[in-house]
């Protein structure tokens, strides 16, 4: 009997301590914190010197008292941290160049937001065109904790590449040799295009019969739709249209065997490949735009052709976002990149890309001048 007392004072003294647990979980959910409503901010930068932002923060629940925020620019570790997470490569935005009318504001009792702070962002033009920064900003009080995740708000800055010379295709090609030995294990193939007409097959660029990056393939692949092909075959079901920009992507992954088809930064196909990888120089080589003298047909594509670039890691949905319109040449991984601006030498049927690596031979290609700069809608 007195075994059976005491274990029922026992689950007696457990269901309080639940209860009391649940109380205190309960007691933490509902108090109040403070927070960035919007972590995040994307700021174009484009003839301003100078940039004003109206920075406020605000709190779970309202309180009966006021509560006294402060405002401070995060460690330049915060941006690193936040690289490594996406995929990206920010630069800090310099603190110097940031003035606040306030570093500490106050959320009035029984409010929830904060008064506004003037955030200043001056010497703006003195970014560099195609570069993106970030400029962390941290929220603390000392009277209430802050929300997990939304302490820090990131506003990102970038000045915009204006691009408005481009390749012409139709019947053009370059063709590429790459240095004896080289060979793709994790790639991608990425280049701004724009089509004035389909024909049945399209050729962006790669090795055919290998690993090529093509719109269509006529009857089997609709003439519109993006595929890759070669030893390994996939496309997307959405069609590409003519008369617009668009930004296309092919990676690998071979570690993990993903391979996705982007557009304009976005997931349109993937697939599970088991290709250990390829020689770009097999079979008839590797050709941008034109495959020539290709027994079956050179399938040239007939529109426009901008920042062509051949990569030998997988780049991230990220990585390719942030440098549709532009990338360091100097850029690790950065195999082959032909920006097709005029800027690439043309002499003799040879055209050297612009990492300085290596040199194509082509049919001559016509740089036009565009009466609008190059837009990725």
């Amino acid at each position: 009997m007195m075994n059976k007392h005491i274990f029922n004072y026992l689950i007696l003294g457990g269901i309080a301590l639940l209860l009391g647990a649940c109380n205190d979980s309960e007691s933490k959910l509902l108090e109040p914190k403070v927070y960035f409503e919007s972590k995040e901010y994307n700021l174009s930068v484009e003839d301003d010197d100078v940039l004003t932002f109206d920075l406020t923060s605000r709190l779970s629940t309202m309180t009966s008292s006021q509560v006294d925020v402060s405002y401070t620019i995060a460690d330049p570790s915060v941006v690193d941290e936040y690289n490594a997470k996406y995929g990206t490569v920010y630069e800090m935005f310099d603190a110097s160049n940031v003035k606040m009318s306030s570093t500490t504001s106050a959320i009035p009792s029984g409010k929830l937001y904060a008064d506004n702070v003037k955030m200043e962002l001056s010497s703006l033009k003195t970014l560099k065109e195609g570069k993106s920064y970030v400029l962390p900003v941290r929220v603390q009080s000392a009277s209430v904790p802050t929300l997990s995740g939304t302490s820090i708000a990131y506003f990102f800055l970038s000045k915009p590449i204006k691009i408005t010379k481009v390749g012409k295709f139709s019947n053009t090609y370059i063709s590429i040799k790459y240095p004896v030995g080289t060979y793709f294990s994790s790639f991608t193939y990425e280049a701004l295009i724009y089509v004035n007409s389909f024909a049945s097959n399209n050729t962006i660029m790669g090795t055919e019969g290998v690993m090529i990056f093509r719109i269509g393939d006529a009857p089997g692949v609709p003439k519109d739709v993006l595929e890759a092909a070669g030893t390994q075959n996939y496309h997307t079901t959405e069609a590409l249209k003519t008369g617009r920009w668009y930004h296309v992507a092919l990676t690998y992954d071979q570690p993990s065997g993903k391979t996705v088809i982007y557009v304009n930064g976005s997931k349109w196909a993937g697939s599970d490949w088991g290709l250990p990888g390829f020689d770009p120089n097999s079979d008839v080589g590797f050709n941008i735009g034109r495959i020539p003298k290709f027994p079956w047909g050179e399938r040239p594509l007939n529109g426009k052709m901008s920042e062509v670039r051949v990569w030998s890691v997988a780049r991230t949905e990220n990585q390719l976002k942030q440098n549709m319109l532009g990338v360091d040449p100097a850029s690790d991984g950065l195999v082959l990149y032909y920006k097709l601006d005029g800027s690439e030498t043309q002499e003799g049927g040879v055209i050297k890309d612009a990492t300085g690596r290596l040199n194509g031979t082509t049919s001559g290609v016509t740089i036009e001048t565009l009466p609008t700069p190059i837009a990725i809608n």
